[in-house]
Parts: C-alpha cells; sequence; structure tokens
C-alpha cells in the first residue's frame, strides 16, 4: 500500500501554507508523514507544484488543474495502480491507531468497495481525507471529475464505501487546520 499526504492546497482560508505550521516542535507536513510511513510501503507527498514540499519524502505533482484533493487522488491511484491511503497534511491530533483501525477495516471491506473511510456516527460526514483508495475507485473519480463533481464525497457512491463509525468523543483526531480559528485553537490561544 502507498500512503499519500495531501500537501497541495492553497491554504487560502488559513492565509499562510498549512505544511509549514509548526506543533509541538515540528511541521504538520512532517507529523503527518512521519506518522502515515510507519504503516505503509512508501509515503509520497500530493502537490500542485514539486517546490510545494519539504522533507526526504518523493514528491508527486497533480496532473489535473485545480481540483482539490481529487486531483492528486487520481494522479496516485493513475501513477500506481495499488491501494492508496490517503493522509490530509493538516491533522495535528491523527493517532497511529485510527490509521490502524481504518487498515484493518479495508482488510475486512465487502468484495466491491473502493473506499475504506471514517464516518462521523451523528452527522454522517464522511472523512474523504483519512481513506484508503482502492484502484477500481479511480474509473468513479475519474467520471465524476469529467462531469464537473469535484467534491470526494459525490465521487464514491455510498454503497461502494466502507465506513467505520466515530463518535463525538473521538472527533478530536479529525481536527483539522482550515482557519484562523482553528489554528488559534492548535496553538491553544
Amino acid at each position: 500500500m502507498i500512503g499519500l499526504v495531501l500537501a497541495g492546497g492553497k491554504s487560502s482560508r488559513l492565509g499562510q501554507d498549512k505544511t509549514r505550521v509548526v506543533h509541538e516542535g515540528q511541521t504538520l507536513l512532517t507529523r503527518t508523514a512521519t506518522l502515515l510511513e510507519r504503516h505503509v510501503d512508501q509515503v509520497y507527498l500530493s502537490c500542485r507544484h514539486t517546490p510545494d514540499a519539504d522533507g526526504p519524502w518523493p514528491v508527486i505533482t497533480d496532473e489535473t488543474e485545480r481540483i482539490g484533493p481529487a486531483g492528486g487522488i487520481i494522479t496516485a491511484l493513475r501513477k500506481f495502480e495499488k491501494p492508496i491511503f490517503v493522509l490530509a497534511c493538516d491533522l495535528p491530533f491523527m493517532e497511529d491507531s485510527i490509521i490502524e483501525r481504518l487498515m484493518d477495516a479495508r482488510e475486512k471491506r465487502p468484495h466491491d468497495c473502493v473506499l475504506t473511510t471514517w464516518q462521523l456516527k451523528d452527522s454522517g460526514f464522511i472523512e474523504n481525507l483519512v481513506a484508503i483508495y482502492e484502484p477500481k475507485s479511480l474509473p468513479l473519480l475519474e467520471d465524476g471529475v469529467a462531469r464537473g463533481i469535484f467534491k470526494l464525497s459525490r465521487l464514491i457512491p455510498a454503497e461502494l464505501r466502507h465506513t467505520l463509525i466515530y463518535t463525538e468523543d473521538e472527533r478530536r483526531h479529525f481536527f483539522n487546520v482550515n482557519y484562523p480559528a482553528d489554528l488559534k485553537q492548535l496553538q491553544g490561544r
């Protein structure tokens, strides 16, 4: 399995490059890539442009133009034709146990499921950026994007998703840094 850290966003909502935000002595990008590499064969960074990322991990430049995370996932699935464990770079409280549970769930997924991911119990929100995409998800992603649909939650039908439920008690693991208020919360201000 390949690990893919999504680090190609513009960080426009945050107002600064979130990959370079430092938390507990390391950047969010380094923390995420280091965490993921403990669980997969190889980690790659998905970026819009090669200079967007630092570190020892190879970079995959998106082959698509401005379609968000779907572009990085499509590019990686085309390149490797293997399952891709996708993890957003801005999850400062993600833990090994969450990754391990997702990988275990993937092994038990129904045969026709092409996506294994987390779902918030109360709202039904799907964590498409903490997920494992199977090679068979590629045609669905490509077809949706060709039709102008870029939101990942709309590209893979519910019947082809294998989801693990998480509760409000576990929500902290999925906290991401998108806005200045999120950064202040992370920094305890």
